[in-house]
């Protein structure tokens, strides 16, 4: 025998299929009338359909007291052919509908019981029947609450823009929970064959999708997964134009399967940071490393990048030496100098010598005048027995800026690029996030830093920023260069009204020097921008005056890519009207068309 019953304990209303036209459309806003004996149905359906619109109406759920099951596409009863219901299992109600098949195959209802027993149903309290809460989760809200989950917003968040456009809160049926459920179905439906095997099916899915798609892994002894890396088809383009300096970090956060989050970042023409890969590691060791860039430059056709920035991790250093021995690899200036006031806070006089320290480290042109200074402020506060300045004295050469004057560096002086996507994760990934979640949210956050780019691109095509001054110089850069980049060239023309011509010396016919006096511009940790203090230096300008081309002591050009105020100095003392091609760098032009949007991801 088969039987409805009300029901009104959520944990035991089994779930109902509902077809996609009732999913759309949701409940028939009918009034249904009260079951009576004597009426007929035309076949099963009908008595399912109207009882469940029934007790939604009332505000009480139905139970099928028997099991039934499927035969050639019909549905089978016992020999008696009987449908009913039974009492409530939770407050002992006695309303049921009982029913009876006809030999004409009609279905009639042979008992009905309405009145309700120890508890009063409304039509509001259907929203607390988990069958009603369900049917009103329609396939658009469906849609629509894993378009958001998988774009990183989080399930109250979700909730609360689908009560938003109804309403208010009261107006929403289901509940928060039951968001949580369908997503937690459906991470359960990916992972049936293990975490990683989900994760592995994604990759091959992207992989069959676009065979530019690129990742690695390795397992254990035990079958267990260790490491894993990935490359989407846009990173491995816009690594052709943008992969002369890359910036790796390991820090950013560690998993529940105890495998740090590790990616590869640059900059591109705008100086936006762009993502180059990701990958999940087990162990941060040189031999983990080693694996890990070696599959890295692999993916990038062994193109080896001209700089390397990551952190002081002495495994990341050793495994650099033996896959890229001849890439100039430096340390993270922000993160030391981040570790002065826990390393030397214990000096009575921290605060004098930090600053003094500080203005060696970011005003010594050459690698002479650092040393020389360092050691007169070593001295000078008596820290020749400070171990830690010891240490990062001997690796001088991994740090500091005079070190590494006349390498170009794209701007870039330490791991914040990094850090800044890592701020962009926050939104994707925490260490809760499964592994088969990573790859897919990391292309989310591409697409993201895609879609900025060309913002930025469409940008540069409308409009054409005021002039500043009427240096040649800014009118050349400003046709040709982003606005962003041509933002810091109008910048250093800004700048020249702080220097001071204080020499000119003729070497030869074609060759002049000049000395410039110029303001000390520090950086403001809060706002981080330069301000000009009341110190003076001077810089020394060399330039010819047949070619054109100049050299200043401060090697912006050389690190940044962008000439220095003291060039354009010049330039407008000898009225030099045109720029030559050597100091416009294309890695900043607007006018190039870039393989990672022309070819839509694919690599050339």
């Amino acid at each position: 025998m088969v039987e409805f019953v009300g029901n009104d304990n959520e944990d035991v209303i089994e779930e109902v299929n509902i077809t996609d036209d009732e999913e759309e459309n949701g409940a028939d806003d009918d009034v249904v009338s009260p079951p009576f004996v004597g009426m007929v149905f035309q076949s099963w359906e009908e008595v399912d359909t109207y009882y469940k619109r029934y007790g939604r109406q009332q505000g009480f759920g139905i139970l099928r007291a028997a099991g039934s099951r499927r035969v050639e596409g019909k549905m089978v009863y016992s020999t008696r052919d009987e449908l009913g219901t039974k009492r409530s299992k939770k407050c002992d109600c006695s309303v049921l509908m009982y029913c009876n098949r006809t030999k004409d195959g009609e279905w009639v209802v042979k008992r009905a019981v309405n009145e309700h027993k120890n508890h009063c149903p409304t039509p509001r309290k259907s929203r607390y029947v988990p069958r009603y809460r369900q049917e009103d989760i329609t396939s658009l809200v469906k849609r629509k609450l894993f378009n958001d989950y998988n774009s990183g917003a989080n399930v109250p968040q979700i909730f609360n823009c689908l009560a938003s456009e109804r309403n208010g809160v009261e107006n929403v049926t289901f509940t928060k929970k039951d968001l949580q459920n369908i997503i937690a179905r459906d991470k359960a439906e990916k992972m049936k064959e293990g975490d990683w095997n989900a994760m592995w099916k994604y990759f091959k899915a992207m992989s069959t999708d676009n065979e530019n798609f690129f990742h690695k892994h390795r397992v254990g002894e035990d079958n267990i997964l260790k490491d894993v890396m990935w490359v989407d088809a846009r990173s491995r383009a816009a690594y052709e134009d943008f992969g002369d300096v890359v910036v790796f970090d390991s820090t950013y956060l560690t998993n529940e399967y105890d495998l740090p989050f590790s990616n590869f970042v640059g900059v591109n023409h705008h100086g936006q940071t762009i993502l180059l890969g990701c990958a999940l590691l087990s162990h941060e060791d040189s031999e983990t490393f080693e694996w890990l860039f070696t599959e890295w430059l692999s993916c990038m056709s062994n193109k080896k990048p001209i700089g390397f920035l990551t952190d002081q991790d002495a495994a990341m250093r050793k495994a650099l030496r033996e896959v890229m021995p001849d890439v100039r690899h430096r340390w993270c200036l922000w993160h030391i100098l981040t570790k002065f006031s826990h390393k030397l806070g214990k000096y009575n006089d921290y605060e004098l010598f930090k600053v003094e320290l500080h203005n060696v480290i970011y005003n010594s042109l050459t690698k002479n005048e650092f040393e020389v200074q360092w050691t007169d402020v070593i001295k000078k506060y008596k820290l020749e027995g400070e171990i830690w300045l010891a240490g990062l004295y001997h690796g001088r050469e991994m740090w500091v800026p005079a070190f590494m004057n006349g390498m170009f560096w794209a701007g870039m002086k330490s791991t914040q690029r990094s850090e800044s996507i890592n701020r962009f994760f926050d939104g994707f990934v925490d260490k809760h996030t499964r592994l088969f979640e990573f790859a897919p949210f990391y292309i989310k956050a591409v697409e993201s830093r895609a879609n900025d780019e060309q913002q930025a691109d469409a940008a540069d095509q409308r409009a054409v920023r005021p002039l500043a001054t009427q240096f040649s110089v800014e009118r050349a850069f400003r046709k040709v260069y982003t606005d962003a980049k041509f933002l810091e060239v109008q910048e250093q023309c800004n700048r020249v009204l702080y220097l001071t011509s204080l020499e000119t010396t003729m070497v030869s016919a074609e060759v002049a020097h000049h000395k410039l006096e110029d303001r000390v511009w520090v950086l403001c940790k809060e706002t981080r921008k330069e301000f000009s203090t009341k110190y003076r230096r001077n810089y020394i300008v060399q330039i010819n005056l047949e070619t054109k081309l100049a050299e200043c002591e401060c090697k912006l050009f050389e690190s940044d890519g962008i000439l220095c105020r003291h060039i354009i100095k010049v330039y407008d003392m000898h009225d030099i009207q045109d720029v030559p091609d050597v100091y416009i760098l294309r890695r900043w032009r607007k006018d190039v068309s870039r393989e990672a949007l022309a070819r839509e991801g694919g690599v050339p």
